[in-house]
């Protein structure tokens, strides 16, 4: 088996490659590709191509001959696509579609990493949809990764290459970005207890709820998605998650009980979203497809997040 993972330097990335690496069959070949140079990984081929680049993606992909193609690549964050729309688009949709072209030259499936944010305003009506519900995006980034579900529809059938879309909901654990709440929460008690920042926690809408599940687990959900791929229909998307909302408020007071430091929230303007709510989603399809199940519990994520942020200052 030859693998081929966008992204290789984010957050999950590295997550994946890792997995890959010990979960495939023996002989198999990784390729990770990202803008930046990544750092050695025993066992990964690693390069630099920039997905703006369709010439030197085209190429690079031609020269592997992927079997499976993970595409991560993108922005992960729905406040930095926010912030920067004309290049959250441009980022989305260019290297999309050309990835999409490069790979619809092989005979590779490709699985691309979608978002449950794509359901925006359904959320209102169903904290919990399945994949039957329309999406209704309001965020850029919602909007974005709806736009580049269409684009491999369009491009990969029409050049009979399959594809399968993964609409995960919040993944976290060590090594986020700290523009994502738990990771914010976690960052920002390490520095309070260290006595470099006053006790005073800045957070956003508590009344918030997610649906939070540990990158390890989402990692575990690729693999199942390579030991079964050639069951799942072509255009088959599914949901991964845990299942469970989880209020921001929850998150917070988790993590409160894991230090001494006494500290008080405060709402910051800045971090209140106006189309923040109860954002989860139903998985029993995902589940049922590959016999997965999200196993790593929330309180050990949120420790292993803590832990991290500790060292980090070290």
């Amino acid at each position: 088996m030859r693998v081929l993972v966008t992204g290789a330097g984010d957050f999950l990335g590295r997550r994946l490659l890792e997995a890959l690496r010990e979960g495939l069959p023996p002989g198999s070949h990784i390729l990770g590709i990202d803008r930046h140079a990544q750092p050695h990984l025993d066992g990964v081929r690693l390069l630099d191509v920039d997905p703006f680049d369709a010439g030197r993606l085209a190429e690079a992909v031609a020269g592997f001959a992927p079997t499976l193609v993970f595409h991560l690549a993108a922005l992960a964050s729905v406040k930095e696509s926010s912030e920067t729309p004309a290049y959250a688009w441009r980022a989305d949709l260019l290297g999309t579609l050309n990835l999409a072209e490069a790979v619809a030259r092989t005979r590779a499936t490709l699985v691309f990493l979608s978002s449950t944010v794509v359901y925006g305003e359904a959320f209102r009506d169903r904290p919990r949809p399945d994949e039957t519900v329309t999406p209704r995006p309001d965020t850029i980034s919602g909007r974005t990764k709806t736009a580049c579900e269409y684009i491999l529809r369009d491009v990969l059938a029409n050049a009979g290459v399959k594809h399968l879309v993964l609409r995960p909901s919040n993944y976290i654990g060590p090594g986020q970005s700290e523009t994502f709440v738990a990771a914010s929460f976690a960052g920002q008690i390490a520095r309070i207890e260290r006595g470099l920042a006053p006790p005073c926690l800045e957070v956003g809408d508590l009344s918030a709820g997610r649906d939070f599940f540990d990158v390890s687990d989402f990692a575990a959900a690729c693999l199942r998605v390579v030991e079964r791929v050639g069951d799942l229909r072509d255009g088959s998307t599914f949901n991964v998650g845990s299942g469970t909302v989880t209020p921001i408020s929850e998150i917070l007071e988790a993590l409160r009980g894991m230090t001494q430091a006494r500290f008080t929230a405060r709402e910051a303007p800045e971090r209140v979203r106006t189309f923040v709510r109860s954002e989860g989603c139903d998985p029993a399809a995902f589940m049922a497809a590959t016999g997965w199940t999200a196993a790593i519990p929330l309180a050990h994520s949120l420790s292993a997040l803590l832990a991290e942020a500790r060292a980090r200052l070290d």
